[in-house]
């Protein structure tokens, strides 16, 4: 018997991605009323028709999806020319989580992220459900009442539930949040707005030569030379980097706070975006702890944890981070780490890579890229008259290939202990991970004759998490590390 449904989300589904499907469309009205001339539209004509795709393909999956609940199963039916139904036990299911952006919170409506234990597989079996108010919490109350038995990856005794303990709040001040922008990795940031750049070039079949020309900046090119020009313009993607990135980590993580229980974790942010989880801690794997190279400078740090429903969460929001403290010290790393899990407070003296294995961090593709690119520049400056200087530009490409190699050779290190398994890698951005043993799934060994002779190897782990954080890889390591965390997953 259905104690809910079958019902439709919320007719707010539809425009859930109004700005991300419209934005093309208004870019284009803007880029035409400015020029006078709306000819843009009728010339992108297919393209503006894939646009309106996005919306006409929400409104037929929301008239065609239905959600029910009954004591046992969260039943979603759903399709138009082909009928799909998909059955999920409540005693499965480990998170139920709101997130609203700024139209839900307009409309007062919540979308609700429902994980349940077969995400950590291939088969993806996490439903999104637009609901108002009052629905949102009636669905959210029903499915974690009719949670039993598996709780993430523990068998829970049915009888026994959880009492919450008096615990503590943390909230992250907005200094940190924007601190925290400034000191992100701007290669990501770089690579997005070369992406718009030339995507918006190609969409609205703007001539990139003419802006150049009209803005003046081949004339800056023969006047200064293309080194200086490309210095210039790194630097200024570099400080609008910095601005963008300060700007956008204040409104993602706005208002950040973390409440522990005993029980569980609770995290709220979000300013456009407001987004809720509550995590069992039961069913945390384990930890990242995240630095650029500007966070290692000032010994800070981004802390994340491993637990399926949070974070990884592919489509609509892949770029979603389990963020458990946006920036955090050092030194208070396996502090917080311990509050949380006592049992990750154990720690071992790691294993780091042996004497005279340095080169071999330089045996890859990128590295004799560089290396090519130098080569290139260097031929360029000398025989090409506006090209004099670019040399700098390639001398600076292998030297920063160079560092990346000594610096991935001097953070490599791990070790494997009784209650906790932790790696490091990474050369400007280092990445440490502090694991359960217990979660710890398989590792394996790779290494080439010549370094299986000098006792070398390269160890990859896997461990329960989602799936874009389920493993790890350390390279050039001696052989008896592998030994010991093969042994201590073993017994």
């Amino acid at each position: 018997m259905m104690i809910f449904g079958p019902k439709r989300g919320h007719i707010l589904f539809i425009f859930e991605t109004f700005f991300k499907d419209f934005g093309p469309l208004f870019v284009a009205l803007i880029i035409g009323a400015i020029r006078g001339d709306m000819s843009i539209i009728y010339e992108n004509g297919a393209v503006m028709v894939i646009v309106l795709l996005g919306p006409v393909g929400r409104t037929i999956q929301y008239l065609c999806t239905r959600y029910s609940i009954d004591e046992e199963r969260l039943l979603v039916q759903s399709g138009w020319l082909k009928k799909q139904t998909l059955e999920i036990p409540l005693s499965t299911i480990t998170t139920v989580d709101f997130s609203q952006n700024i139209l839900h919170q307009i409309f007062k409506a919540y979308r609700l992220n429902i994980d349940n234990a077969s995400n950590i597989g291939d088969q993806e079996t996490k439903v999104k459900m637009t609901f108002g108010k009052e629905d949102a919490f009636a669905v959210r109350e029903l499915l974690l009442a009719g949670r039993r038995g598996l709780d993430g990856f523990n068998l829970a005794d049915e009888d026994v539930i959880p009492q919450p303990q008096e615990g503590r709040t943390v909230r992250i001040k907005a200094g940190d949040l924007l601190l925290l922008g400034a000191l992100k990795s701007k290669g990501v940031f770089a690579a997005e707005l070369f992406g718009i750049v030339t995507t918006a070039g190609a969409m609205f079949n703007m001539n990139m030569a003419e802006w150049m020309i009209e803005d003046g900046i081949d004339g800056l090119v023969m006047r200064q030379g293309i080194t200086i020009v490309l210095l210039i313009l790194i630097a200024a993607v570099f400080v609008l980097a910095i601005i963008c990135g300060m700007i956008g980590s204040f409104i993602r993580y706005y208002g950040f706070s973390i409440a522990d229980n005993g029980q569980a974790i609770k995290i709220e942010y979000g300013l456009l975006t407001k987004k809720r989880y509550t995590i069992q801690k039961n069913r945390i794997s384990g930890f990242a702890y995240q630095q650029s190279l500007f966070m290692r400078l000032f010994h800070q740090g981004t802390l994340q944890l491993f637990a399926i429903g949070y974070g990884d969460s592919g489509g609509e929001e892949a770029s979603e981070e389990p963020i458990l403290f946006p920036l955090i010290r050092e030194d208070r790393v396996r502090q917080e780490i311990a509050r949380i899990l006592p049992e990750m407070e154990e720690k071992k003296d790691y294993y780091r890579t042996p004497r005279g294995s340095l080169h071999y961090f330089f045996y890859g593709f990128g590295f004799f890229l560089s290396v090519i690119l130098l080569g290139v520049s260097v031929w360029l400056s000398l025989t090409k008259g506006f090209c004099q200087g670019l040399w700098i530009i390639g001398l600076l490409i292998f030297a920063y290939s160079v560092c990346g190699r000594i610096l991935e050779y001097k953070h490599a290190a791990m070790y494997a202990g009784d209650e906790n398994f932790s790696m490091v890698n990474g050369g400007f951005k280092m990445n440490t991970i502090f694991v359960k043993t217990s979660h710890m799934e398989n590792v394996e060994s790779t290494a080439s004759v010549w370094k299986a002779r000098k006792g070398i190897t390269t160890v990859m782990a896997g461990y329960i998490a989602p799936l874009g954080s389920s493993n790890m890889t350390v390279k050039n390591m001696p052989e008896s590390a592998f030994e010991e965390a093969r042994n201590r997953l073993i017994y």
